[in-house]
C-alpha cells in the first residue's frame, strides 16, 4: 500500500467511525430518554378485563420489548464503534511509522494497550496525544505536549468508566452478599444517565479527533511537516 492509498484508507475508516459514532450517540440519548420514562412514568391503575388482558400489561410488555431492543442496538453500536475506532487508530499510527517517523507507540501497541489491565488507563491516552501531535507536524520534543481535545476525550471516558465500575460493584454486592447498598431511584437514574452521557461525550470527542488527525495527515502541508 503506497502513501496515497494509506491516506485514502484512513479517510474511509474515519467516515465509518463518524457514522457509527453518531449512531451510538443517538441510541444513547434514546436509551436515557426511555429509561427515564420507564422509571418515572405515573403508575397506571390496572383493571383486569374478563379475558384476563389489560391495557397496562400491554404497555408494560411494549416498554420491555423497546427497552431490550434498544439495549441490544446500543451494545452492537458500541462494539462496532470500538472495533472501527481501533482499526482507524492502527492505520493512523501505521501511516506515520511507514514514513520513517519515530514513534514511542507502535501501531500494534497503540491498539493492544486498550486490552492490558491498568496500562489501558494511561497508554491509550499517551498514544493518542503522540499521534495527534506527530500528525500535525510537531517535532519529537513536542510529541507529548498537551492537547485539549485528547484530554477532554480521555477524561470523559475515564470518569464514565470509573462510575460504571462503582455501579457494577454496587450491583454485585446487592446480588451476591447479604449487604444491601440502597440508593433512591432518582439517584440510580441520574448516575446511570450520567455514565451514558459521558460515554456519548467521549465518542463525540473521539470523532472530532479522528477528523482532525485524518485531515492533518491528508493535508500536504501537515504531512510534509510530519514526515520530514
Amino acid at each position: 500500500m503506497n502513501a496515497s492509498q494509506a491516506l485514502d484508507s484512513l479517510a474511509f475508516r474515519a467516515k465509518v467511525v463518524r457514522f457509527i459514532g453518531w449512531t451510538f450517540v443517538v441510541l444513547t440519548l434514546l436509551q436515557v430518554g426511555l429509561s427515564g420514562y420507564i422509571a418515572f412514568r405515573p403508575a397506571d391503575e390496572i383493571v383486569v378485563t374478563a379475558g384476563g388482558s389489560t391495557d397496562s400489561m400491554t404497555q408494560m410488555f411494549t416498554l420491555a420489548f423497546l427497552s431490550i431492543g434498544l439495549a441490544i442496538l446500543w451494545l452492537l453500536s458500541a462494539l462496532a464503534f470500538m472495533i472501527m475506532a481501533l482499526v482507524w487508530i492502527y492505520r493512523a499510527h501505521a501511516n506515520i511509522v511507514e514514513q520513517g517517523v519515530p514513534m514511542d507507540h507502535s501501531p500494534g501497541w497503540a491498539v493492544g494497550s486498550y486490552f492490558v489491565p491498568f496500562l489501558n488507563l494511561v497508554v491509550p491516552f499517551r498514544a493518542m496525544r503522540e499521534l495527534y501531535n506527530r500528525s500535525h507536524g510537531e517535532i519529537p520534543e513536542h510529541a507529548h505536549s498537551g492537547v485539549d481535545d485528547v484530554f477532554a476525550w480521555w477524561t470523559a471516558y475515564m470518569v464514565g468508566f470509573f462510575i460504571q465500575c462503582a455501579l457494577l460493584f454496587k450491583l454485585a454486592v446487592n446480588e451476591l452478599t447479604n449487604l444491601i447498598i440502597y440508593a433512591p431511584l432518582w439517584m440510580e437514574f441520574a448516575l446511570s444517565s450520567f455514565v451514558f452521557l459521558l460515554f456519548a461525550t467521549a465518542v463525540l470527542m473521539l470523532i472530532k479527533l479522528v477528523g482532525a488527525i485524518t485531515e492533518a495527515q491528508r493535508s500536504s502541508a501537515h504531512v510534509g511537516a510530519a514526515f520530514e
